[in-house]
């Protein structure tokens, strides 16, 4: 009970702090009429693109959890444990607690601590991989272009660089170190402590030390399903082109279309890179800071707040509305049906 009073504090807090910037800023009539005015049809296209980006996430979970581990719904679980994902990820500093919960999540529906870990730190390391992939990309076609325009934009994107680098290298020594993943393990476990997800953290680190030796032996499998990385990798390519592809439909929906397409994913690739810097759940402040900066370069001045307060709402609050129900409100009800 008390961490589902915790997570619904940090929830309210944060959305409080994000009407108040746009209401303090814009005014509540002025907001509402110039929402008003959009085009539904491109909301509605940016709508069903981060319904597409849940979809690819879970699919990318999916392929991976059927090769190491069959269950009845399979499909359907994975939508759960995404949505879990989502939701502790947005109500986390840096995301760190989207893992851990979904990590419980899979071990409560009997799938084994030992492949569960090694399921999720696949999905990290492709996950990681074609970021940082498709960052340098955008860094090799567009950095001049943007370098030339945003201010600081040299450093904003080679701190996010080096973040995501150093993250891939650690998430790779937990998959072959053992000592390494001994520890991480033992934080994960306090982690969940605090939100009250685990009661015990000796006796629970026992139960699932016994795992580990399961983890890296299917990790080590990684390499020998080469049809899995490849559908990993597409699903996780199409997740992060509908994610990326968002605020072009926002833009699209004030009327405007002078901006390249290409030029405006590559601008969110950019602001991503960035968020990941920033310590505070959802980036919060970075995330709105570095939007108004880089797509300054597209949207109008008087147009660039609307769009900035209906990009979070899409990306980041619809993560928390939807991501809850299935981390307080499902739950519960299970429970009830014991």
């Amino acid at each position: 009970m008390k961490n589902k009073i915790f997570n619904s504090i940090i929830v309210v807090v944060s959305a409080c702090i994000f009407l108040s910037f746009f209401l303090f800023n814009k005014g509540l009539n002025s907001l509402i009429q110039e929402i008003k005015t959009l085009n539904p049809l491109w909301i509605a296209l940016a709508i069903i693109l981060m319904l597409l980006f849940w979809l690819f996430e879970m699919l990318t979970l999916y392929v991976i959890t059927k090769t190491f581990y069959k269950a009845d719904n399979l499909l359907i679980k994975s939508f759960k444990f995404e949505m879990i994902g989502q939701f502790f990820g947005a109500v986390s500093p840096f995301s760190a607690g989207s893992h851990p919960a979904q990590l419980y999540a899979m071990i409560e529906d009997g799938i084994p601590a030992g492949i569960s870990g090694c399921i999720l730190m696949i999905k990290f390391i492709i996950h990681q991989a074609i970021n940082i992939i498709i960052l340098i990309l955008a860094v090799i076609f567009k950095f001049s272009y943007f370098n030339s325009r945003v201010n600081y934009f040299i450093y904003f994107c080679i701190s996010g660089l080096i973040v995501h680098i150093f993250i891939m290298i650690f998430a790779v020594l937990f998959s072959i170190s053992k000592n390494i993943t001994s520890k991480i393990l033992m934080f994960s476990i306090k982690c969940l402590n605090k939100f009250k997800l685990v009661k015990n953290v000796d006796s629970t680190y026992k139960e699932i030390e016994i795992e580990l030796q399961s983890f890296h032996e299917n990790a080590s499998l990684m390499t020998k399903n080469i049809g899995m990385c490849i559908y990993a990798s597409i699903f996780t390519i199409l997740q992060w082109l509908a994610f990326f592809s968002i605020p072009y439909c926002i833009y699209r929906s004030f009327g405007f279309n002078s901006a390249n397409i290409l030029t405006m994913i590559t601008a969110q690739i950019f602001l991503i890179n960035f968020m990941a810097i920033i310590p505070l759940p959802g980036a919060e402040g970075g995330a709105e800071g570095g939007f108004y900066f880089i797509y300054s370069l597209f949207f109008k001045s008087s147009t660039i707040l609307t769009a900035i307060f209906i990009w979070r709402l899409l990306t980041y609050y619809s993560a928390i509305a939807v991501g809850g129900v299935f981390a307080i409100v499902l739950p519960k009800s299970s429970k009830k049906k014991k």
